[in-house]
């Protein structure tokens, strides 16, 4: 099947299609088709949050909230354990000497071995929400405000995609 088709979504709102682009055009073929949630597992996981989702969040998840074996292999961008993730960062600020004050409710949607994460308040501010950053020794004094939610999202995929083809 064509790479293309799997990125066509006929929705105004497709807050992935630069990102979806990206992807098929440099990642599919190293990476093939990502594999998403459910829409059921992703009602699961806002019940479970106990507010909605970003819609850029909830499309990235319909997407590839699953993808184990795709670009993110190593890192933790997937369904599984987001409320765990979300539980450490506390500690993880405090670890560092992080004087921050984290909002009332929050998601880490991004983890790295436990020690970078990425996450957007709750209930959300709009549909592609501002997104937080902290990483540890990277001198960095408090967490920082990285852009939207898809913007970290490009950001890293970007990144990644230098290790797994062939050009720039």
């Amino acid at each position: 099947m064509d790479a293309g088709a799997y990125c066509r979504l006929d929705n105004d709102m497709n807050y992935l299609k630069n990102i979806k682009k990206y992807y098929y055009s440099r990642l599919f073929l190293f990476n093939g088709r990502p594999v998403g949630c459910k829409p059921d597992e992703v009602d699961e996981l806002e019940r479970q949050v106990g507010f909605p989702l970003p819609e850029a969040y909830k499309q990235y998840l319909l997407w590839m909230g699953k993808d184990y074996n795709g670009i993110f292999s190593g890192s933790d961008w997937f369904v599984d354990n987001l409320l765990k993730r979300t539980e450490w960062l506390p500690d993880l600020l405090e670890e560092n000497g992080i004087d921050y004050k984290l909002p009332e409710h929050y998601l880490v949607f991004f983890a790295h071995q436990g020690y970078m994460m990425a996450w957007f308040e709750l209930p959300m501010q709009n549909d592609n929400p501002p997104a937080y950053f902290f990483g540890e020794g990277q001198n960095l004094n408090a967490p920082r405000l990285e852009g939207t939610f898809t913007d970290v999202l490009l950001k890293d995929m970007r990144g990644l995609a230098h290790y797994v083809t062939p050009f720039p």
